[in-house]
């Protein structure tokens, strides 16, 4: 039980003990995609969130600079795929440079341009969005998506949790740790 009411201080926050304290949240596993001015991009992200259902909005944040995100300032539109357990290898593509067109190059899964962004058939689920704002802060970009449709499939999704994939359900199992 903590008690008092001391505060901690701003200077007890290092970056290190920031990224600790990240790493302990729990997240499921998606892959972004747009099409923009140089051709299809996509990147993994784990920060995805429902925003609101009325109108149907979800968040997403990418990494300021990324291919991606200029993608998806030019389109006004991406599309976000859930990933299932089975696919880290997915995950592990769209999260290393370069985050161009070039992942979607034999990528072992059919792909298509379907409502204007690259989709990737066989994950969870595909929602399509159009941009409703997007927002800087620190090094990402909050995208925030009006959800268009949605394509739900069948399968356990792919979580992030301590730097590695996890397992729903049953004891903590890492399904495969990334650099």
């Amino acid at each position: 039980m903590l008690t008092g009411t001391s505060r901690p201080s701003q200077s007890d926050l290092t970056d290190t003990l920031c990224l600790s304290y990240y790493r302990m949240l729990a997240a499921g596993v998606a892959v972004v995609t747009a099409c923009g001015r140089s051709g299809w991009s996509g990147t993994t992200v784990s920060t995805l969130t429902s925003v609101s259902l009325d109108p149907p909005i979800l968040l997403c944040c990418v990494r300021d600079g990324s291919r991606t995100l200029t993608a998806i300032q030019h389109a006004g539109c991406f599309a976000v795929h859930l990933l299932t357990d089975d696919q880290t290898d997915l995950a592990d593509r769209f999260s290393r440079a370069p985050s161009d067109s070039t992942r979607f190059i034999e990528l072992g899964y059919e792909t298509g341009l379907v409502r204007g962004a690259p989709v990737i058939a066989g994950v969870l689920a595909t929602g399509w969005c159009d941009v409703h704002s997007i927002a800087e802060v620190g090094d990402h970009s909050v995208v925030y998506g009006r959800l268009t449709s949605v394509r739900v499939g069948r399968g356990r999704p792919l979580l992030w949790h301590d730097r590695a994939y996890q397992l729903l359900g049953g004891p903590h199992v890492a399904v495969r740790t990334t650099a």
